[in-house]
């Protein structure tokens, strides 16, 4: 009975412990101009379609009302299609981002951005391509605008590459 006490006891602990953490880590994620750059660049580079909630509206349609999401993924199948892959190939997994704040006011937040990424083929392919060497990182550099819209951070235009 002494040790079944113990174990609730523990379980107890370690179960508010762990929602005492999840609660802070969510309200230290907040909403900022870093991490919606990296959210995004996240989105960007794995070719998800959520990228396009954390553009701003100039960054997302261009002078002819188009969507550059859309038009990026059309050109994104072809370039696959074109090298003989499926469209899946050309996803980047970025497994080390920084970013850091080069000016910021209350609108617009001018951020160096900087990724290291791996061919996300599959997740046994890390793994094998690390012990046997065939993983090729690739290192991305650029600057980020973030602009205030709507009372919440998005990524302006410029930074990353689009069509026009």
């Amino acid at each position: 009975m002494k040790k079944r006490s113990r174990l609730i006891f523990l379980l107890t602990a370690l179960i508010t412990g762990l929602c005492i953490h999840a609660s802070s880590a969510l309200a230290e994620e907040g909403q900022t101009p870093e991490s919606v750059v990296k959210a995004f660049a996240g989105a960007y580079f794995m070719l998800d379609e959520t990228m396009a909630d954390y553009m701003s509206q100039d960054a997302l349609y261009n002078v002819n009302d188009v969507n550059r999401v859309d038009m990026y993924f059309r050109i994104k199948k072809q370039e696959a299609a074109a090298r003989g892959y499926d469209f899946s190939y050309l996803q980047m997994r970025p497994i080390l981002m920084k970013t850091r704040v080069m000016s910021e006011d209350e609108d617009t937040a001018v951020i160096a951005f900087r990724a290291v990424m791996i061919r996300s083929i599959n997740p046994l392919y890390r793994i094998v391509g690390y012990v046997f060497g065939l993983l090729e990182e690739h290192e991305f550099e650029t600057t980020v605008t973030a602009v205030k819209e709507d009372g919440t951070w998005k990524v302006g235009p410029g930074g990353f590459t689009f069509p026009a």
